[in-house]
């Protein structure tokens, strides 16, 4: 947006160093941030306050955790307050003919939307256990995911004609297998589906997807300035993606939204993302990924999500079945504080190792 004000005032002779600025994706992507930090931590209260007003309200099933009961009460589908800065601040510091800019803004937001009926009809209902049904919820997010994952290979997709079906691994050069148009278009629905639900049930503790998605998003967002530079991807042996710096500006909002929804957000939470902010946030990671093609980045910048959405599974799958406990607790963030660990203590370890497993991540940049 603030580039069509540029165009505008230099048609009509009006220039100034400023607009040379602001052509820089560094500049853009710092503003962008620091727009989104600002906008979520002044309105941040005033969100609380509404959701309280409005009796948006959780409704965690005592039976989960000791903790929970305690949590019982606070507002939540804080996640509006993420997609609201994130948004506008992308909006701002974008290009808006960009392809790839739109296309994850616009599933960002969707996929938000979909998170705030769900908090919805389980604050209605008193219960965490009647939300969206788990049926309902699969189609809602495969509505967005399916054309997403077509769009990857189509011929009018973003990603060049060179690399859409191909399938890259990090520390190595070269993709490693050509999946084809089909194979790519249902791989795809899997990983994004799987990413998505991974970033929603780490959500379970004070601050913890806040700081994990931080260092995540941030991994994605160095690939992205990368692959937008054209001396830098050849130096690092990265294609060259034209539209990838509009994929930096997008995550550098929501780098900002989220830390400054983590102002709301951290021990004793005043807030909660709830499924509004969880499944945008996994959504955006998905998209990021796939657009840049690093998509098997994630289970090394994103192995705690990894972490958490295995460890659920092989207890719900698999334990259920069995009649037995496969694991301590599920998610892996619930069998910390079984084992007795406060739970501020269990969040900064898991950001520790977020951010080891980010900086793994980031060594394949340069060893391939």
């Amino acid at each position: 947006m603030i580039q069509l004000l540029i165009d505008a005032l230099q048609r009509l002779g009006i220039d100034f160093g400023f607009f040379r600025l602001a052509e820089s994706v560094t500049f853009r992507a710092l503003m962008a941030l620091a727009t989104s930090l600002a906008v979520a931590v002044l309105l941040g209260w005033k969100l609380v306050v509404f959701l309280y007003q409005r009796r948006l309200r959780d409704t965690s099933g005592e039976f989960l955790s000791l903790h929970t009961h305690s949590k019982q009460g606070t507002p939540t589908g804080g996640g509006l307050l993420v997609l609201l800065a994130c948004a506008s601040s992308a909006l701002v510091w974008g290009h808006l003919d960009s392809v790839q800019l739109l296309l994850v803004i616009a599933g960002f937001v969707y996929l938000g939307l979909v998170g705030l009926v769900d908090d919805a009809l389980k604050v209605r209902f008193r219960s965490s256990l009647f939300g969206l049904g788990q049926l309902t919820k699969t189609l809602l997010l495969l509505a967005f995911i399916v054309p997403f994952s077509w769009l990857l290979v189509a011929d009018a997709s973003p990603v060049p004609a060179a690399l859409r079906t191909a399938l890259f691994v990090p520390f190595v050069k070269q993709p490693l297998f050509d999946l084809g148009a089909l194979g790519f278009f249902l791989f795809a629905v899997f990983a994004i589906f799987s990413i998505v639900n991974a970033v929603n049930v780490t959500d379970g503790m004070d601050g913890l997807l806040c700081g994990a998605a931080t260092t995540v998003l941030a991994v994605y967002v160095v690939f992205a300035y990368v692959m937008s530079n054209a001396v830098l991807s050849r130096y690092l042996l990265f294609p060259y993606l034209t539209g990838a710096e509009e994929l930096v500006i997008f995550g550098a909002a929501l780098i900002g939204a989220v830390l400054g929804f983590l102002w709301r957000n951290a021990f004793p939470a005043e807030v909660f993302l709830g499924d509004t902010g969880s499944l945008a946030i996994g959504g955006a990671i998905a998209m990021m990924a796939f657009l840049l093609r690093q998509e098997m980045l994630f289970p090394i910048a994103g192995g705690l999500f990894v972490l958490e959405i295995f460890t659920s599974l092989v207890q719900e799958k698999i334990g259920t079945r069995l009649g037995r406990r496969l694991v301590l607790r599920a998610p892996f963030h619930h069998a910390l504080t079984f084992r007795g660990i406060a739970e501020p203590k269990a969040v900064v370890r898991l950001w520790i190792v977020s951010l080891l497993l980010a900086a793994i991540a980031l060594l394949s940049l340069k060893v391939r």
